[in-house]
């Protein structure tokens, strides 16, 4: 099943996408493409990506992965302990899912995760990081619905897929003009303050952490807040991972 020659060669897979007219169309020959190496389960997301639309930035934007799978992994907020999602974050090639787990330490809650996600179908995992300009953060997750020992998953391969996908589908989705704004610009301490904050410090222990006092604390919140156009600590979290000031 993973070693059977390429029956779609990427040069049509390049020319198809050029000519698709969706999102769906675009996902079908991704399909297509990845699926002569084994892998029929896909799932794509855009962590963030400041070119597209706000609307285009989620998890599991188009999918093949079960229903209930994709259900349960957002109902209980299961982004923020994947491992496969973190690494895909950081790293900058093709990874499988047991290669990351021979070099990582999993936390007993990552453990059980993952062998729910093979309990559900995915199977001989890979996960394709795509990066771009800027603070680009997407990626295509790759499984089986069948478990194959021996699983060559060509990962050279299936990186040029994904990216090409990826480049197609943001040509499908420019930003509007209206979206196109100049991110709002952070100082270093800044985004200091706003790293802590992501990490759930309070202003006190941020200012116990920079070695400042709570009012100076205080003010960069109050910037950052009026800079990104945010109501509260959540949603300036939100806007500052979105447009790349902080990484978690």
């Amino acid at each position: 099943m993973f070693d059977t020659p390429t029956r779609y060669i990427f040069e049509d897979f390049i020319t198809d996408t050029g000519r698709a007219r969706s999102g769906d169309e675009l996902f079908g020959l991704l399909r297509k493409g990845v699926g002569q190496y084994g892998y029929d389960r896909l799932v794509f997301t855009v962590r963030r990506d400041v070119d597209l639309p706000e609307s285009l930035n989620g998890h599991a934007l188009l999918y093949s992965y079960p229903e209930d799978w994709v259900k349960y992994y957002i109902e209980n907020n299961c982004a923020s302990f994947d491992p496969v999602m973190k690494a895909g974050a950081t790293q900058a090639n093709a990874f499988t899912w047991d290669g990351l787990e021979k070099r990582s330490v999993y936390t007993p809650k990552q453990t059980r995760f993952m062998r729910l996600a093979d309990e559900a179908g995915l199977k001989n995992g890979v996960g394709v990081p795509i990066r771009g300009s800027g603070s680009t953060i997407a990626g295509v997750g790759l499984a089986s619905t069948e478990r194959c020992d021996a699983a060559h998953p060509h990962l050279d391969m299936l990186s040029a897929f994904c990216t090409q996908f990826y480049a197609a589908f943001k040509r499908l989705n420019p930003r509007t003009a209206s979206e196109q704004t100049e991110p709002a610009h952070l100082s270093p301490r800044e985004r200091e303050v706003l790293t802590w904050m992501a990490s759930g410090k309070t202003d006190d222990e941020i200012g116990m952490i920079l070695s400042i006092s709570r009012n100076t604390v205080d003010s960069h919140v109050r910037h950052i807040f009026l800079k990104l156009n945010a109501c509260n600590r959540v949603t300036a979290v939100v806007a500052g991972l979105m447009h790349g000031h902080i990484h978690l």
